[in-house]
């Protein structure tokens, strides 16, 4: 069975054709697993029993479509092969001609049946931001035609593009992009894009050699590089060294444009940032082996651009793919060594006389710099190539251009929107941009560094336009415009600055990455009240002292007070943490769980195992009536270590806390780590170290870096007391690489405290004992300040 939802909705492979469940379906395929209780609320808003609506839909499913859908108590899913979903990956791997075939008509059309807002306007999105895909990947054909002189084919791409189905008004850009393409391909221009383009202000008085000349590629003296690229096989890795503006872009826009491919600008950022136009939403889960195992699969051209700018989390992932294998041809450009053994290398120097020799008097004019080449080939003056491109230019065309110079990603839609130009102005702004050959159709900025670095010399306008483009971004995307404003904030910045930090710092700890939260709110003023997020991601991140002292100027109410009880305990100050945790035992059901955790690990570290047991029950209770599934678990987790200290049955007492736990690998993982420790305690060694294997294993995969380092550094700790020496070195190196990466301090001093142990190491004994006294851990720095005297 396939589903189709391109141009209709119906079920291929089977007789079924009634219409909401078949849009269930088509939700499923696109989002994956989903909650029942959010899908009945979405699907059947005003029913009066909208679960039974939606039990009543799967069992349509189940006997009309036998295997199209699968669900349990909580959760519904499918693995039916779905068009939507397959254009979605043949964009992903740049597959244009396959995104274009796949394309038969607008999402869902011809839907029968009533729609509730909410599900109305998700079908309304799906069928927007599908043609806007389509049609981009109909124009990139038509440039990548027309850049190799194809002007008939790109002019046939081009009007479908304009005529596409399902698709949305067309942006001034757009117009610019599609007019462009049919000038030079000599069409008659259709009568209504003419009067939309007069509209806007979009100009028509262009020629086609002018329009050609835009189109065509200035790309030379390269014919050996990309003769090399082409060749390589798939599943083959390809790394293009060499200085700035020595033509690394320039190559692997030719490569896209001649051999296809997907074109990846190297971002910085949250972790992942740079892989999400090949891996979209699901770089958000942070999970490393599920983003692993997908890249895996994808086939296609990925052509990086600047490995060294590239957030160091996508480098990793793509080392890891890279010793692994692939389906994919993978380029990467960069201004460094390879960090791995590709099978072609290539290093970019400037032009050779050879290199240039079809084109007399060039090398001799310009000495083979591929800037000034590229000058020369415009019939640019080279003395002032790049300041001529800007000279004569009107205030907006400049604005226009270092805006989208400060955006990773260009989006014309978003500076004409932040610059607030009307439509005929942004129009010929684009205009004399192009003319001069500052931007591509698309908006992409050449010389981008280049024009960074001018910027950076005017900050008052950098922070101005940074300033104009934050504030029309939403959620993670905005903080670093923002950042770069800083100077210019008004009161009116606040609610969205501490909308858009908290997302960023939410986003952070959801990847498993709680210093890089805890770094970005530390800059965020006082006002925003974002203080107790901050404590909470340095308490995630094991900086104790830090987060405690935080907390130095608020005024102790019981939610306050139940962060402090936590750090305290963390900081081995036992007496302090109780009298914290019993002052917030008087705040609402929040703090008063948190108390409850804390009074209970303080009883389960003194021996006190029933009174344990009693506090974390409360907790456990408290975290429910909140809705804190997490916390609920972890203090599930807490019973059945307090449950096996008093004696239980171990395999009975962690039961309970693993049903808590459910498929949830991160919970799963927390609570396995706690089942080992267990074992471990009552001498159970082998069945300790299959635990602890486990848990490494489910965090690694979900991205928990942080229990991952755990798991192995109990595993470590493990083989160390069983004198198995090198297994125990291997384990406690897992888990110091990954504790790094996350930047817990004091997790970081633990595993180099027991390294230097493992290799009576003095110097990395006394690296661990000032990390043990930055981290505020007296105890602990006082525990190894005496080993390290004996």
């Amino acid at each position: 069975m396939r589903l189709r939802t391109l141009g209709g909705l119906f079920l291929e492979g089977a007789d079924f054709k009634r219409g909401k469940p078949l849009l269930l379906l088509a939700y499923l395929a696109l989002h994956g697993l989903q909650s029942r209780r959010e899908l009945a609320e979405l699907f059947w808003a005003d029913a009066e029993n909208h679960m039974n609506s939606l039990a009543t839909a799967l069992s349509q499913l189940r006997r009309g479509a036998s295997g199209a859908v699968q669900a349990n108590e909580t959760h519904a899913w499918t693995n039916i092969a779905c068009d939507a979903v397959e254009l979605h990956d043949a964009l992903k791997a740049g597959r244009l001609e396959e995104v274009i075939a796949l394309y038969a008509g607008s999402f869902a059309l011809g839907l029968d049946f009533e729609l509730g807002r909410e599900l109305e306007e998700w079908v309304y999105q799906q069928r927007e931001e599908l043609a806007t895909q389509v049609q981009n990947a109909l124009l990139q054909s038509a440039e990548r035609q027309a850049s190799s002189g194809n002007f008939a084919e790109a002019g046939q791409f081009a009007e479908r593009a304009y005529r596409l189905p399902g698709a949305t008004a067309l942006a001034p850009e757009v117009i610019q992009r599609i007019l462009t393409l049919l000038r030079a391909a000599e069409y008659v221009l259709p009568g209504d894009l003419a009067k939309e383009a007069e509209g806007l202000g979009v100009n028509l008085g262009f020629s086609r050699d002018e329009a050609r000349g835009r189109l065509r590629q200035t790309f030379v003296g390269r014919e050996l590089e990309l003769e090399k690229l082409l060749a390589l096989e798939p599943g083959g890795w390809a790394w293009v060294r060499g200085g700035s503006g020595i033509g690394k872009t320039a190559l692997l826009h030719r490569l896209e444009r001649v051999g296809g491919g997907t074109y990846v600008q190297a971002r910085s950022g949250l972790p992942f940032a740079t892989l999400e136009p090949l891996l979209g939403a699901e770089v958000s889960a942070g999970n490393e082996g599920a983003l692993l195992r997908k890249l895996s699969t994808l086939e296609g051209s990925w052509l990086f651009d600047g490995w060294e700018r590239m957030d160091t989390e996508s480098q990793a992932l793509l080392e890891r793919l890279w010793r692994l294998g692939s389906n994919a041809r993978v380029v990467i450009a960069s201004r460094d060594e390879a960090v791995f053994k590709p099978n072609v290398q290539l290093e970019l120097q400037a032009f050779t006389p050879e290199a240039l020799a079809d084109l007399p008097g060039a090398f001799e004019t310009t000495g083979g710099m591929p800037a000034l080449v590229e000058a020369w080939l415009r019939h640019e003056p080279l003395t002032t190539a790049l300041e001529a491109r800007l000279t004569g230019l009107e205030d907006a065309a400049r604005e226009v251009h270092s805006a989208l110079a400060l955006l990773e990603i260009p989006d014309l839609g978003l500076v004409r929107q932040a610059l607030e130009l009307d439509a005929a102005s942004f129009a010929r702004v684009l205009e004399q941009l192009l003319a001069v050959g500052l931007i591509e159709p698309s908006g992409l900025v050449r010389g981008r560094e280049t024009v960074l670095h001018a910027l950076q010399t005017r900050p008052s306008l950098e922070a101005r336009l940074a300033l104009a483009l934050a504030r029309r971004l939403d959620g993670v995307a905005a903080l670093p415009l923002y950042r770069q404003a800083r100077t210019l904030w008004e009161p009116k910045d606040h609610p969205r600055l501490e909308r858009v930090y908290r997302a960023w710092a939410l986003e952070s700890l959801h990847r498993g990455f709680p210093g890089r939260a805890a770094e970005a709110l530390a800059d965020a003023p006082p006002e925003l009240g974002l203080i107790t997020l901050r404590v909470r991601a340095l308490e995630r991140a094991g900086q104790y002292r830090e987060a405690l002292e935080a907390l130095v100027d608020q005024a102790l109410s019981p939610e306050i007070q139940a962060l402090r009880s936590i750090l305290l305990w963390r900081l081995g100050r036992p007496l302090e943490a109780r009298q914290a945790a019993e002052s917030a035992l008087e705040g609402d059901d929040q703090a008063r769980a948190e108390a409850c955790n804390t009074l209970g690990s303080l009883e389960l570290s003194s021996g006190q195992f029933t009174q344990a047991l009693g506090h974390f029950r409360r907790a456990a209770t408290l975290w429910l009536a909140t809705g804190e599934q997490e916390r609920w678990a972890g203090a599930m987790n807490n019973q059945a270590v307090a449950r096996a200290e008093l004696g239980e049955d171990v395999d009975a007492a962690f039961k309970d806390a693993l049903e808590a736990a459910g498929n949830h690998p991160v919970q799963r993982a927390r609570v396995l780590l706690s089942y080992g420790r267990v074992h471990e305690r009552h001498g159970q060694t082998d069945q300790a170290q299959g635990l602890y294997l486990e848990a490494a294993t489910l965090a690694q995969d979900a991205g928990s870096l942080g229990s991952a380092a755990r798991a192995w550094n109990n595993l470590g700790a493990l083989h160390h007391r069983l004198e198995h020496l090198d297994l125990a070195r291997d384990a406690y190196r897992k888990s110091l690489e990954f504790a790094q990466r996350v930047g817990e301090r004091l997790l970081v001093g633990t595993v180099l405290a027991n390294l230097a142990e493992l290799d009576d190491d003095r110097e990395s004994l006394k690296e661990a004992l000032r990390l043990f006294e930055q981290a505020g851990h007296l105890a602990m720095a006082e525990r190894y300040r005496k080993q390290l005297g004996a």
